[in-house]
């Protein structure tokens, strides 16, 4: 597991309006590439921007519980240990394409942990892609799909900033393809 980098040049904040722009864009690039059978978002922060790419991209969404920091402090190093739970209402057998989302890619981690939990239920030729909306460019994974590269720690709108500390918006979404 590589390390996330955190430069000191946020953190940043990505707006409600930025999310969007954001979604647009992820959902774009891989409408592209066809059709999506179902969007699982991982929980906590993937959840959000599953149902957003869900309803962009006309598949149904499910969830899956996924924990990987020890706390929700600012700059807080991963530990590699990610617990996974798929108690969710999920289908005991996942075919076609499948898209694996998450708010940020700290270290690859927790795509890596799901994805192996999920591993199981795939039907033989499912595609499983990953999608971050952020990726930390510390990470030792890439996802298939990201929209914006970030070299510190990322507040996302369902996430109360932190008191006193001025944050950098993000700019524009670049949409990167692993």
């Amino acid at each position: 597991m590589t390390g996330r980098v955190f430069s000191g040049s946020g953190p940043f904040l990505l707006s409600d309006l930025a999310l969007e722009a954001s979604l647009d864009a992820l959902a774009s690039a891989v409408a592209a590439q066809g059709p999506v059978n179902l969007v699982i978002g991982i929980a906590g922060g993937g959840v959000w921007p599953a149902a957003g790419l869900a309803a962009r991209l006309g598949a149904p969404v499910h969830r899956v519980k996924a924990r990987h920091n020890p706390s929700d402090a600012l700059r807080t190093q991963a530990t590699g240990q990610v617990s996974v739970h798929l108690d969710a209402p999920l289908p005991d057998t996942l075919g076609g394409r499948i898209l694996l989302v998450d708010d940020i890619c700290g270290t690859g981690a927790t795509f890596t942990a799901v994805a192996q939990a999920l591993t199981p239920r795939l039907e033989p030729g499912c595609e499983l892609e990953t999608v971050a909306v952020c990726t930390n460019t510390g990470s030792g994974q890439r996802p298939n799909w990201s929209a914006h590269a970030v070299d510190d720690w990322v507040v996302f709108p369902w996430e109360q900033p932190p008191a006193g500390i001025r944050l950098v918006p993000l700019p524009a979404p670049e949409v990167r393809s692993a």
